[in-house]
């Protein structure tokens, strides 16, 4: 039955292609499968070991070193410009400069101020090795020269203030009288009293100068020094007199002779004439004596 099914449609199959618009064709999905079409990813690691084959026991080769000195500079302020010093006695080398380490050039930094300064050089030739290196320039503040005294003196009605005297040029002077407020005045006075003066002397690149010196006026005492005129001339006329007396004393040590002080010379002249007299008459009356 089946064969003759299958015979049936074979026979058929002829007309079917010839005129396959003519024919009705219905089909219907009565189940589908879906087909599972995903691969499972796989992955594999893979190690990869380098082997060296350098020997380190080789020295590397090396280039050849520059010869270089350097030295920095340190000293006290004297208006000149001051820099560091760099000299290398390999032949063609070049010497580079920097402030900052960063930027190099030919021309070297010299400073004049007061201060601490570094600069960087850096010395280098092709087939040598490149120096590099820091030195500083240090400049120290420098002293000011100046002389100051006490001002003492006796009330004149005039105006007197410290003796100040700057030997280094071109000084700013400032003064006080509490130490705390300055000016460029100087401060003078008049009256009796003790004064004190403070003094501040500046000078860029210089050490600032403090201190302080004080204004004495002795109030003018007219008694005072009548009176110690007059002890004077009074110990002056003591003297005279002790020295006259003794002159007197060593008169009256010789025996037999009277000495006879005084500022008129014709006594003096009577008195010589009335002793040679008396000698005379006594070596008369000695000689009559003797006659008898």
């Amino acid at each position: 039955m089946k064969r003759n099914r299958f015979i049936g449609i074979a026979a058929l199959m002829p007309l079917v292609l010839s005129n396959f618009a003519a024919l009705p064709v219905h089909a219907e999905v009565t189940n589908f499968q879906t087909v599972d079409t995903s691969i499972e990813e796989t992955s594999a690691e893979c190690e990869v070991i380098y082997k060296s084959t350098y020997d380190f026991s080789e020295e590397i080769p090396k280039y050849p070193e520059l010869d270089v000195t350097a030295s920095g500079y340190e000293g006290i302020y004297d208006g000149k410009s001051h820099g560091i010093t760099v000299n290398c006695k390999t032949d063609g080398a070049t010497i580079l400069y920097s402030t900052d380490g960063k930027h190099y050039s030919t021309k070297k930094p010299e400073y004049k101020n007061v201060g601490t300064y570094v600069t960087y050089y850096k010395v280098e030739k092709d087939g040598y090795t490149t120096v590099v290196g820091t030195e500083i320039v240090k400049i120290k503040e420098a002293e000011i020269e100046f002389d100051v005294d006490d001002c003492i003196v006796f009330y004149d009605g005039k105006d007197h203030s410290i003796d100040l005297s700057v030997k280094t040029d071109d000084c700013k002077i400032l003064y006080s009288e509490d130490g705390i407020n300055y000016s460029s005045k100087k401060p003078e006075y008049k009256e009796p009293g003790t004064y004190t003066v403070y003094y501040k002397i500046m000078r860029d690149n210089y050490a600032t100068v403090t201190g302080s010196s004080t204004v004495t006026i002795k109030p003018k005492d007219n008694n005072a020094n009548n009176s110690n005129q007059n002890s004077n001339n009074k110990n002056n006329g003591n003297q005279n007199n002790g020295s006259q007396n003794n002159s007197s004393v060593d008169g009256n040590s010789d025996t037999g002779i009277s000495r006879v002080q005084t500022g008129d010379e014709s006594n003096i002249l009577f008195y010589s004439m009335a002793f040679i007299a008396a000698a005379f008459g006594l070596t008369k009356s000695k000689k009559r004596k003797e006659k008898r």
